[in-house]
């Protein structure tokens, strides 16, 4: 017997190919790239880290874990080898260039990606997305995390205190933290990080997943945030409501790279990020569309997964 879906209370407006909802970040393919520099050009730089190829994706984010969140150098002095290294692209950097390095976590599994596997991607975007919930479980407004997605997220930080002893670049001072709005998002890297995080995250707008149409991606208010999460560092402008997402509008992923370029052009800029080493917890979509600024191969995120990269930014613009 066939089943019927109900019409939708609001324009339907699949994704194609599914990425956001998926657990396993959808294709291992990029997005066309359509947005050209502003201020900097990004390559990553190879050689440091095993997800960022050449060769695609072939391990789980399980064993990556298992091996020290993919570093090559193997040996006890690997981290202090990466930041060796680091330091020395730093200073025979030619004017106009710089590099960190980013660490890149998608959230944990939430209740959208739970439902998404309840119901079967199809079903999913062509009806369930749309709500706010099956009268079972809720995924919208700001889908939060499962049970199962504590646990993704609680991974990643039993990784970091077994990598401590080897001198991670985790400390305050070497370490600054960056998160999208949503509370997926955020609980993720309260629980990657726990006692770790000697920080105050910073939250801003351009790294929260796909905007409008699903219900899992409409964000709490500012209010809201502020009281879940006391110790972030909400971004100025910030409005009260969420004033991006449109029942009746998806973004696309020209739009994504668009704030993705904005985004690293701020971090990278003058007035951004004094620190090395970066960690910006977000979301599969506009992680897809970041890595295709960043100049990254294709990569798709599990539900929990964290990947680092040397970044080389070369600055094309004088506008900072």
């Amino acid at each position: 017997m066939t089943q019927t879906i109900p019409q939708s209370p609001i324009k339907r407006i699949p994704d194609n190919p599914p990425v956001a909802e998926v657990e396993d970040g959808g294709p291992g393919i990029a997005p066309e790239l359509v947005e050209k520099p502003h201020v900097f050009k990004y390559e990553v730089i190879q050689g440091y880290f095993i997800q960022n190829g050449p060769k695609p994706k072939h391990l789980e984010f399980e064993q990556i874990l298992k091996r020290n969140f993919g570093l090559i150098d193997e040996s006890p002095e690997r981290w202090q080898n990466l930041k060796a290294s680091v330091k020395k692209l730093q200073s025979e950097a030619e004017e106009g260039v710089i590099y960190k390095v980013l660490f890149l976590g998608r959230h944990g599994q939430g209740w959208h990606n739970f439902a998404a596997t309840k119901y079967g991607v199809d079903a999913w975007e062509d009806y369930w997305t749309y709500l706010y919930g099956d009268g079972e479980i809720v995924w919208g407004p700001d889908a939060e995390l499962t049970p199962l997605g504590v646990s993704q997220a609680q991974a990643v930080q039993r990784c970091w205190k077994q990598q401590a002893p080897f001198g991670p670049p985790i400390a305050k001072e070497e370490l600054r933290w960056f998160a999208s709005p949503l509370t997926r998002a955020a609980h993720t890297l309260v629980e990657s990080w726990g006692e770790l995080l000697a920080g105050s995250p910073e939250v801003w707008e351009d790294f929260r997943e796909i905007l409008g149409s699903h219900t899992c991606d409409q964000r709490s208010t500012k209010t809201q945030i502020q009281e879940r999460f006391p110790n972030f560092k909400i971004e100025e402008g910030f409005t009260e409501e969420d004033e991006l997402w449109k029942p009746d509008d998806r973004e696309t992923d020209a739009h994504m790279q668009m704030r993705s370029q904005r985004a690293m052009d701020r971090l990278f800029g003058e007035n951004g990020a004094k620190e090395t080493y970066i960690s910006i917890t977000a979301h599969s979509a506009i992680f897809q569309n970041l890595l295709a600024v960043l100049n990254h191969q294709p990569y798709p995120f599990a539900t929990g997964e964290m990947i680092p990269m040397v970044i080389k930014a070369t600055r094309v613009s004088s506008d900072s």
